[in-house]
């Protein structure tokens, strides 16, 4: 490391400013190419996959009062159902995932300046807990961060990324990380009742 800083303290200061520049590009690049975007479309797909099995289950649940030969169904989509949903955390699972994302953080050799939880958003059948978070470290420790994130059997999503104030420290280039850090939930039965009551989602009161 102390041959790159030497190499680094060495550079014309135009040279210097590209490598500030260029590099933290590439690396937004390749983990939106690499980890956000694929992940992104997994995310999305699953969300319509569950809304989809939910609005079966409901109907076929309806048709069941009328026709005993639906239970079998309900019964494999309810199994479905639940498969899926394994993936999104309950409430009372949002507080260790939230300290597990930031373990990974420090395990990673970050400095946590900023993890603030942001208010929920609502969607049908889902809520996203969203959160603000801030980290300074080396590109390799930020980009191990996000690869780590990547890997969590939960569904948790990276985005607003933006990489700032590089600095040379001790022969190591840091720069701070801020980004939006988003998992969701899903929302139990009454939950949806409260909120088509408040209107803050669409549907209908069972």
């Amino acid at each position: 490391m102390s041959q790159i800083g030497e190499f680094f303290d060495n550079l014309e200061p135009s040279r210097k400013l590209v490598i500030v520049i260029v590099v933290p590009v590439l690396i937004l690049l390749a983990y939106y190419v690499f980890i956000f975007g694929p992940r992104t479309t997994r995310t999305s797909e699953l969300r319509t996959r569950i809304s989809e099995m939910l609005e079966e289950r409901d109907r076929k649940t309806l048709e069941t009062a009328r026709l005993a030969d639906r239970e079998q169904e309900v019964a494999d989509l309810d199994r479905q159902l639940e498969t899926a949903i394994t993936r999104l955390p309950d409430q009372k699972e949002i507080p260790e995932l939230l300290s597990s994302i930031s373990s990974l953080g420090r395990d990673s050799g970050l400095d946590i300046l900023v993890f603030r939880q942001k208010p929920e958003g609502y969607q049908e059948f889902y809520a996203e807990v969203p959160v603000d978070m801030q980290v300074r470290g080396t590109y390799h420790q930020v980009a191990s961060f996000f690869d780590e994130v990547a890997k969590l059997d939960r569904i948790v999503n990276v985005s607003n990324i933006v990489l700032r104030d590089p600095k040379v420290v001790d022969d190591d280039l840091l720069l701070e990380a801020n980004s939006t850090v988003t998992t969701f939930r899903f929302l139990s039965d009454n939950e949806r009742e409260r909120l088509i009551e408040q209107k803050k989602i669409k549907g209908e009161k069972r």
